[in-house]
């Protein structure tokens, strides 16, 4: 079977902390910082459960590539360490390819710590990126991409530069791109991401993240109205402009239809990997399904509620069998 997809982004171990002991605070003058969490300064806080699994948006997106029955690699930059080890393993226990995966003997693997709070419980991730930010997509690298497609999430380093060679690269290649940005990137704004973009098939992003996006060039002119943000968006020349928006669901456009489908209704208990099994979905499924927007949505929501249902980024992911139920 041929491999259809490279996910390029971050690996982590992830410890999952959970406490009562926090506030959530309305901020809502802040259109950039609606919601803060909020805990007593200098107290210890304390956790009846805690569970350590694997994360990283690279390694989230590959190992959703993968139970979906798409055949993966992923470029990943671990350390030496036991954890980087751990890591390797679970990839390959999940039958992704790693002959891409960079070994650094210099740095640690990543780590996270993730708070979970609220009845959502919703999460503040503080994060050691270690190997991480040395992750290497220098054009000797990226001419190893023979895939279709590309599943790029967040990397460390507000530049543009670190990416030129692998846009290049999928260009002349005729590689389809599939783009969820990270803070970093994020924070380059709308006039320095423009032309990277515009050679995507799919650009993923949340409500605030659009937000932040045309706020950096719009300013005042910025509606929170999910319509105005699509279309403001859609410009900058995407094939699909996604809009995931936490409890209420997702939209994508398509520079003609609003798609909108509603999250699932019952309560989750971990919204960490959630973003990550979405957009994953959402690309497997226009795949899978000859770019049928609706059925790729359809999955996207069905796999990202299945994964809020456990603890862990990885451990709700939907199968390739488990589709038939869905009718998909």
């Amino acid at each position: 079977m041929r491999t259809l997809v490279t996910t390029i982004g971050g690996a982590t171990q992830d410890i999952m902390f959970y406490t009562d002991e926090a506030e959530l605070i309305d901020n809502k003058n802040n259109l950039l910082k609606q919601r803060l969490i909020g805990f007593e300064y200098g107290a210890k806080l304390y956790s009846k459960e805690v569970y350590l699994t694997f994360g990283g948006g690279g390694a989230n997106a590959a190992a959703n590539f993968s139970s979906l029955g798409l055949k993966t690699q992923s470029i990943l930059s671990l350390g030496t360490d036991e954890i980087g080890k751990a890591i390797l393993n679970n990839l390959r226990q999940r039958k992704i390819e790693t002959s891409l995966v960079q070994i650094n003997a210099q740095k640690n693997s990543g780590v996270s710590a993730i708070v979970n709070v609220g009845s959502f419980n919703e999460h503040v991730i503080f994060a050691y990126r270690g190997a991480n930010d040395c992750l290497d997509l220098s054009e000797k690298i990226v001419k190893k991409i023979k895939t279709p497609w590309v599943y790029l999430t967040s990397l460390k380093a507000a530049s543009t530069h670190r990416i030129e060679a692998l846009f290049k690269h999928c260009e002349n290649k005729k590689i389809q791109i599939a783009w969820n940005p990270g803070h970093d990137q994020l924070k380059l704004g709308l006039k320095k991401l423009a032309k990277f973009i515009a050679q995507t098939t799919v650009f993923d992003v949340n409500r605030d993240e659009a937000l932040e996006l045309l706020v950096s060039i719009k300013k005042t002119e910025v509606k929170n109205n999910i319509n105005f943000i699509l279309k403001a968006l859609h410009v900058y020349g995407q094939k699909f402009t996604v809009v995931t928006d936490g409890a209420r669901g997702a939209y994508v456009y398509d520079g003609k239809k609003v798609y909108f489908r509603a999250a699932g209704k019952k309560k989750g208990i971990n919204t960490t990997g959630a973003g990550d099994a979405f957009g994953a979905a959402f690309v497997a499924g226009l795949i899978k399904y000859g770019q049928d927007v609706d059925k790729a949505l359809k999955l996207a929501l069905l796999n990202s509620n299945s994964v809020i249902m456990k603890i862990g980024a990885q451990v709700g992911i939907l199968k390739a069998e488990d589709l038939k139920k869905y009718n998909l």
